[in-house]
């Protein structure tokens, strides 16, 4: 009986867009794949986002998918003439581009004369890509190699991304926030210190406010419970050894 592939450890995510350079859209699909990568493990290790220019996508592309396990990305894969993210996976990888059989059955089922080029143009898939089919869309997203091409609009990359998340993960990571009201400069060096100490520990120190009435929150996350533990306690230690002081 042949072996599961194992589970993709690290990934990137690639946003594709004009709109979320230019400032038009506040991007979130990135946002929603770090939280749900998290919570299953699997190291989100980085967020690039190019415009809609062909060689920017294939540039940025074959450079992440042959760094990181996987590579999802988020937008241009729609109907009009700036939807060019499954063309530059297609050239990325040195295949052709064509429309899916089964896409088109369904889209003549559904639309019969009424399917016009721009839904032809959502129906086309890179050869031998496996469709993503989710629940929010009728067009499909794409999986090719260790690439995830999903839709930019929130709510479908939403669905689209919970069809494969059991590709991802290990260990899932487990977060604790500690409140803070002093200020950073007064526990920077010890919490470098206890950075050192708990390396298997991620340490970020997070104000809200600075100055007389200085807030905020020092995370710690890691996959080992006892270890998170064991920092969070040291952490709470120096805090206190300062609020007393």
């Amino acid at each position: 009986m042949p072996s599961s592939p194992p589970l993709h450890q690290t990934v990137a995510i690639l946003v594709i867009g004009n709109e979320v350079l230019s400032g038009r859209t506040r991007e979130a699909n990135a946002y929603l794949a770090a939280q749900k990568m998290f919570e299953r493990g699997c190291k989100l290790s980085e967020i690039a986002i190019v415009p809609d220019i062909k060689s920017d996508i294939i540039n940025s592309l074959n450079r992440l998918r042959h760094h990181y396990d996987a590579v999802i990305t988020s937008g241009g894969i729609g109907p009009t003439h700036d939807d060019i993210t499954m063309d530059a996976i297609a050239e990325s990888f040195g295949i052709p581009l064509l429309e899916h059989q089964a896409t088109m059955d369904k889209l003549l089922e559904r639309f019969g004369k009424d399917v016009n080029p721009g839904r032809r143009r959502m129906a086309r898939l890179p050869e031998n890509a496996e469709p993503i089919i989710c629940e929010s869309s009728f067009m499909p997203g794409a999986h090719i190699g260790n690439v995830y091409v999903l839709a930019g609009v929130p709510e479908i990359f939403a669905s689209q991304l919970e069809t494969f998340l059991d590709a991802f993960g290990g260990t899932p990571y487990i977060r604790h926030e500690i409140d803070v009201n002093i200020p950073e400069s007064l526990f920077a060096k010890d919490l470098q210190d206890i950075q050192t100490q708990f390396s298997d520990v991620e340490i970020g120190s997070y104000p809200k406010l600075c100055g007389k009435n200085a807030c905020g929150k020092i995370c710690l996350s890691a996959q080992d419970e006892a270890r998170l533990y064991q920092a969070k306690e040291v952490v709470n230690q120096m805090l206190s050894g300062m609020s007393s002081a």
